[in-house]
């Protein structure tokens, strides 16, 4: 299994964490205030861009349910740990520069589960994430063809 895979994977999963752990000013129960490096949407963006596609990045600002406070942008209050460890990967297909990988994450032995993670090699030669999914992940079924590898959206491709 290639290292640079596994990295593009456990970049893009602590690029949500960084935003939601960067944030330290409590406001109440209304939020915690982001710091001037993640003080608009923009910002947020090219920050998650670094590690996966424009829709996926919507996607992830959309999660993190932002909310102004103050004129300030902020995340709901909340207790996180940071990203799960990485426990196991498998490679379940490789096309060109299309590589769809299946991790296992658990922060303990009885609390594992798993995403797959479909990466697109870029012309520079790093390695973006360009879907994710959960356990409902489209695999061939009986009697049905295999759902090529796609990205979250027609733009992406």
């Amino acid at each position: 299994m290639k290292k640079k895979w596994v990295q593009a994977v456990r970049n893009t999963e602590r690029a949500f964490f960084t935003i939601v752990l960067s944030a330290k000013k409590r406001v109440g129960n209304r939020g915690r205030i982001l710091p001037p490096r993640f003080s608009s949407v923009a910002k947020i963006r090219r920050f998650l861009q670094k590690s996966m596609t424009p829709c996926l990045a919507s996607r992830v600002i959309r999660n993190l349910d932002l909310r102004r406070i103050n004129g300030r942008l902020a995340v709901p209050v909340g207790d996180t740990i940071g990203a799960p460890p990485i426990v196991k990967t498998q490679l379940l297909s490789r096309c060109g520069s299309n590589v769809t990988l299946a991790v296992w994450f658990a922060f303990d032995p009885s609390d594992r589960f798993f995403r797959v993670y479909q990466l697109r090699k870029r012309a520079d030669g790093r390695w973006i994430v360009v879907g994710r999914h959960p356990l409902d992940y489209p695999f061939s079924l009986p009697g049905r063809e295999r759902t090529p590898l796609a990205g979250c959206c027609a733009r992406c491709m």
